[in-house]
Protein backbone atom coordinates (compact mmCIF):
# COMPACT_ATOMS: atom_id res chain seq x y z
CA UNK A 1 0.00 0.00 0.00
CA UNK A 2 1.25 3.50 -0.95
CA UNK A 3 0.39 7.01 -0.05
CA UNK A 4 -0.57 8.82 -3.85
CA UNK A 5 0.48 11.90 -5.19
CA UNK A 6 -3.05 13.39 -5.13
CA UNK A 7 -3.38 13.65 -0.94
CA UNK A 8 -0.74 16.16 -1.51
CA UNK A 9 -1.75 17.50 -5.15
CA UNK A 10 -5.73 17.75 -4.15
CA UNK A 11 -4.52 20.09 -0.33
CA UNK A 12 -2.13 22.32 -2.84
CA UNK A 13 -5.24 22.37 -5.42
CA UNK A 14 -7.42 23.51 -2.47
CA UNK A 15 -5.40 26.13 -1.42
CA UNK A 16 -4.93 28.04 -4.76
CA UNK A 17 -7.44 29.47 -7.16
CA UNK A 18 -5.72 29.15 -10.20
CA UNK A 19 -8.09 29.27 -13.46
CA UNK A 20 -4.94 28.55 -15.87
CA UNK A 21 -4.73 24.58 -14.47
CA UNK A 22 -8.72 24.03 -15.51
CA UNK A 23 -7.46 25.21 -19.01
CA UNK A 24 -4.58 22.88 -19.46
CA UNK A 25 -4.15 19.03 -20.01
CA UNK A 26 -4.40 16.54 -16.49
CA UNK A 27 -0.98 15.06 -17.76
CA UNK A 28 0.49 18.48 -17.88
CA UNK A 29 -0.69 19.77 -14.78
CA UNK A 30 0.06 16.57 -13.03
CA UNK A 31 3.51 17.44 -14.47
CA UNK A 32 3.70 20.83 -13.10
CA UNK A 33 2.25 20.49 -9.73
CA UNK A 34 4.32 17.09 -9.37
CA UNK A 35 7.34 19.14 -9.42
CA UNK A 36 5.66 21.76 -6.82
CA UNK A 37 5.76 18.50 -4.59
CA UNK A 38 9.36 17.27 -5.19
CA UNK A 39 11.19 20.68 -4.84
CA UNK A 40 8.70 20.91 -1.24
CA UNK A 41 9.85 17.46 -0.27
CA UNK A 42 13.34 18.42 -1.07
CA UNK A 43 12.91 21.75 1.81
CA UNK A 44 10.98 18.83 4.18
CA UNK A 45 13.58 16.41 3.58
CA UNK A 46 15.61 17.11 6.70
CA UNK A 47 13.12 17.15 8.93
CA UNK A 48 10.50 14.54 7.95
CA UNK A 49 10.90 11.39 9.59
CA UNK A 50 9.50 9.73 6.69
CA UNK A 51 11.53 9.03 3.40
CA UNK A 52 9.04 10.64 0.71
CA UNK A 53 11.88 11.90 -1.24
CA UNK A 54 13.29 8.38 -2.90
CA UNK A 55 10.09 6.20 -2.45
CA UNK A 56 8.06 8.26 -4.83
CA UNK A 57 7.39 6.32 -8.43
CA UNK A 58 5.79 8.57 -10.92
CA UNK A 59 4.63 6.05 -13.36
CA UNK A 60 2.41 5.03 -10.59
CA UNK A 61 2.19 8.52 -8.31
CA UNK A 62 2.34 6.91 -5.50
CA UNK A 63 4.78 6.80 -2.37
CA UNK A 64 6.10 3.62 -1.52
CA UNK A 65 6.39 4.28 2.28
CA UNK A 66 4.18 3.80 5.82
CA UNK A 67 2.98 6.87 7.00
CA UNK A 68 1.47 6.33 10.21
CA UNK A 69 -2.26 7.39 9.97
CA UNK A 70 -2.11 10.28 12.60
CA UNK A 71 0.95 11.72 10.88
CA UNK A 72 -0.38 11.50 7.10
CA UNK A 73 -2.32 14.81 7.74
CA UNK A 74 0.27 17.22 9.12
CA UNK A 75 2.89 16.26 6.99
CA UNK A 76 0.39 16.65 3.36
CA UNK A 77 -0.49 20.07 5.17
CA UNK A 78 3.15 20.85 5.44
CA UNK A 79 3.63 19.88 1.88
CA UNK A 80 1.23 21.31 0.38
CA UNK A 81 2.21 24.80 1.80
CA UNK A 82 5.55 24.22 0.66
CA UNK A 83 4.04 23.37 -2.77
CA UNK A 84 2.42 26.92 -2.45
CA UNK A 85 5.72 28.59 -1.98
CA UNK A 86 7.09 27.11 -5.01
CA UNK A 87 3.42 27.88 -6.88
CA UNK A 88 4.44 31.39 -5.65
CA UNK A 89 7.74 32.24 -6.40
CA UNK A 90 7.95 32.72 -9.65
CA UNK A 91 5.20 35.35 -9.79
CA UNK A 92 7.59 37.23 -7.04
CA UNK A 93 10.19 37.56 -9.75
CA UNK A 94 8.64 37.75 -13.12
CA UNK A 95 10.32 40.38 -15.31
CA UNK A 96 7.18 42.05 -16.04
CA UNK A 97 6.20 43.12 -12.89
CA UNK A 98 9.93 44.10 -12.04
CA UNK A 99 9.95 45.98 -14.66
CA UNK A 100 6.62 47.98 -14.29
CA UNK A 101 7.46 48.98 -10.52
CA UNK A 102 10.93 50.10 -11.97
CA UNK A 103 8.84 52.47 -14.35
CA UNK A 104 5.81 53.17 -12.26
CA UNK A 105 6.00 56.76 -11.06
CA UNK A 106 2.93 56.88 -9.30
CA UNK A 107 2.14 54.14 -6.37
CA UNK A 108 -1.67 53.64 -6.63
CA UNK A 109 -3.98 51.08 -5.51
CA UNK A 110 -4.22 49.81 -8.35
CA UNK A 111 -0.32 50.07 -9.86
CA UNK A 112 1.75 47.14 -10.84
CA UNK A 113 4.01 48.34 -8.07
CA UNK A 114 0.86 47.16 -5.61
CA UNK A 115 0.59 44.04 -7.16
CA UNK A 116 4.08 43.31 -6.53
CA UNK A 117 3.77 44.25 -3.07
CA UNK A 118 0.75 42.05 -2.09
CA UNK A 119 2.27 39.24 -4.52
CA UNK A 120 5.41 39.63 -2.50
CA UNK A 121 3.51 39.86 1.01
CA UNK A 122 1.86 36.79 0.29
CA UNK A 123 5.05 34.98 -0.20
CA UNK A 124 6.35 35.97 2.79
CA UNK A 125 3.36 35.17 4.71
CA UNK A 126 3.40 31.75 3.14
CA UNK A 127 7.26 31.36 3.76
CA UNK A 128 6.77 32.16 7.32
CA UNK A 129 3.74 29.92 7.54
CA UNK A 130 6.04 26.65 6.38
CA UNK A 131 8.63 27.31 8.07
CA UNK A 132 7.10 27.53 11.62
CA UNK A 133 5.01 24.51 10.68
CA UNK A 134 8.02 22.77 9.94
CA UNK A 135 9.57 23.84 13.10
CA UNK A 136 6.58 22.34 15.22
CA UNK A 137 6.76 19.12 13.16
CA UNK A 138 10.78 18.83 13.95
CA UNK A 139 9.79 19.80 18.02
CA UNK A 140 6.92 17.12 17.69
CA UNK A 141 8.40 14.51 16.05
CA UNK A 142 12.15 15.08 16.91
CA UNK A 143 14.63 12.46 18.84
CA UNK A 144 16.71 15.04 21.28
CA UNK A 145 19.22 11.54 21.60
CA UNK A 146 20.40 12.86 18.24
CA UNK A 147 21.59 15.99 20.03
CA UNK A 148 25.17 16.16 21.08
CA UNK A 149 24.70 17.74 24.67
Amino acid sequence: MGIPYDYFVGAFLSKISEFEFAKIDDDVRSEIVDDYMKRALTAFRKNCKYDLFTTGDDETRTFFVDIAPEDLDEIVEIVSEGMLIQWLKPYVYQQELLQNVLNTKDFTQYSPAELLMRVGNAYAKAQKDYTQMVREYSYNHGDLSDLHL
